[in-house]
């Protein structure tokens, strides 16, 4: 596929061409043009068109119903094994940033070394935090007097990715903990669709529009539903994701910095790019998260379960050592020009 609006500059037409290039030719309407929307780059908007209506332009072919450039039937082939899987399946408890990130590396510790089955787990944000990727610069990413003043946490991850807002009300989070094994021969790349499909196809089941859009995130024609990230060690994945269930886009610009020293973006463009799933359903977030877990169980079984008393232990010293220190967090860093 091929899009060259004539009243666009050089880079715009470049980022639509390199999402659209490689694409598809049977995707659907909706599917084009979650992908157009995800490429826009921030700061610019369509005039007198949406993302949909440039989509069902170029749509010329009969659609086939993707996750993204995947049909459910492949998804479904590639996850077999995991049907023969025992996974534990860990329901919402609200916990503190620094124990939701905490669990995760004791789970994925247990994970490794065979005395925990594979897990997929509903985190529960119990207060507000900006959770940063691995390598990022908390002093270029966070206003960090405002995010003291709206007492908004600062933690970092051990995966990469961009900075997250969370906040109790507003946000559904979900990893998976799993052998690598169950993702051998897909790339980095396709093994992200395969690890929220199952997501996708939930969230249709209720009525909302979502695909997925490499490398990593679920969105629909409207905007940026969901972003995922990975980290790999010991033979074990974890994927996680964040989804904006709602949105507080004035809170959201008071704290972070997206892009803005790199290339003059401001956060409140970034925030035109979120679609929250409030502006779909009027289910609750506690509603959504539940069938997201039951549609889990109804493709690939699983049992629920809880953290075991060794995760729990693990979680607390990580919290302490790690997750809830400076040092981890926020380390001191040069002033950037």
């Amino acid at each position: 596929m091929d899009f060259t609006p004539s009243s666009r500059t050089d880079d715009v037409r470049a980022a639509l061409n390199a999402a659209l290039s490689d694409l598809p030719a049977d995707l659907s309407a909706r599917a084009l043009a979650a992908h157009i929307r995800t490429a826009i780059p921030f700061g610019v908007e369509l005039a007198n068109t949406t993302c949909l209506a440039v989509a069902e332009s170029l749509v010329t072919q009969t659609a086939i119903e993707r996750v993204g450039r995947m049909t459910p039937e492949t998804i479904a082939e590639l996850t077999q094994p995991w049907q023969s899987i025992p996974w534990r399946l860990i329901a919402e408890t609200p916990l503190s940033a620094s124990l939701n990130l905490a669990f995760e590396e004791a789970i994925s510790n247990r994970v490794a070394d065979g005395t925990a089955p594979p897990t997929l787990r509903f985190w529960q944000w119990a207060e507000s935090a900006i959770v940063l990727g691995r390598s990022q610069s908390a002093t270029n990413e966070v206003n960090q007097d405002e995010a003291a003043r709206a007492n908004v946490r600062i933690l970092r991850r051990t995966s990469g990715g961009g900075a997250m807002f969370v906040q109790p009300h507003a946000t559904i989070t979900y990893s998976l903990c799993l052998p690598e094994a169950l993702l051998q021969g897909l790339t980095i790349r396709r093994s992200y669709e395969v690890c929220d499909a199952w997501v996708v196809l939930g969230l249709r089941e209720l009525g909302i529009d979502a695909h997925h859009v490499p490398v990593n995130d679920i969105a629909c024609d409207d905007g940026k539903i969901a972003g995922a990230a990975q980290s790999r060690r010991r033979g074990v994945v974890i994927h996680h994701t964040t989804m904006a269930y709602d949105m507080d886009a004035n809170e959201m610009a008071s704290v972070l910095r997206i892009g803005t020293n790199r290339r003059g973006n401001t956060v409140r463009s970034a925030a035109k790019r979120v679609s929250p799933l409030t502006r779909q359903t009027e289910l609750s977030r506690a509603a959504i998260a539940q069938h997201l877990l039951e549609s889990f169980a109804m493709r690939y079984g699983g049992t629920l379960g809880t953290f075991t008393d060794n995760e729990r232990a693990d979680a607390v010293q990580l919290a302490m050592e790690k997750y809830d220190r400076p040092e981890w967090n926020t380390p001191e860093e040069p002033t950037p020009t």
